[in-house]
């Protein structure tokens, strides 16, 4: 079965389906997340990174030290007292210009190596990913995907095409940032 077929089938029984409402990003073109809606952003960033995949990997799962290298994160918390794999909730206190929130955040995916993925619960619902591919000679991919629904108060679909290459730039500078982390850490 293909990987389109699979994840077909895997959302039809709900297995992608976490603790959100709506399925976590699929990859590729054919992703059967949310039917398309003009209060939806969907943005994708990527950066090659000069470190093995398991070193990147363990960065992309330790969820608290993400405020070091996430510009618009100021802080996170912890919903309860559990901080790695799927059901961890961070409570993400994220600026962005003037605007102030706390993003709730669970963990609804979780392929070691590969992916983790999670569904925003807050001011701005949606869900985000970051994936993994090995380069090889030590290079890893590291890539963010998000989508996001902008409420109508917000500007529903206006806000999320304003919004959408300002994020990106933020988030371009929040990987730059974890490259420099990474390549720079033993």
């Amino acid at each position: 079965m293909g990987e389109r077929n699979r994840r077909r089938s895997a959302l039809a029984a709900g297995y992608l389906m976490g603790r959100c409402d709506q399925p976590v990003l699929a990859n590729g073109p054919d992703s059967l997340a949310w039917d398309d809606n003009p209060f939806d952003m969907d943005n994708s960033v990527s950066i090659d990174i000069v470190a093995p995949l398991e070193r990147v990997w363990a960065e992309a799962i330790d969820f608290g030290s993400h405020a070091e290298w996430m510009k618009d994160a100021h802080s996170i918390r912890f919903e309860g007292e559990q901080r790695q794999g799927g059901g961890t909730v961070l409570l993400i206190e994220t600026r962005v210009g003037p605007l102030r929130t706390v993003d709730r955040f669970e963990i609804t995916e979780l392929e070691p190596m590969r992916r983790v993925a999670g569904c925003h619960r807050g001011l701005f619902t949606g869900e985000g990913c970051f994936e993994l591919r090995d380069l090889g000679a030590g290079r890893t991919r590291f890539t963010w995907r998000e989508r996001i629904r902008f409420p109508w108060y917000f500007g529903g679909s206006v806000g999320a095409r304003v919004a959408k290459p300002i994020l990106a730039r933020i988030w371009r500078a929040n990987l730059s940032a974890l490259k420099r982390r990474i390549e720079r850490s033993p």
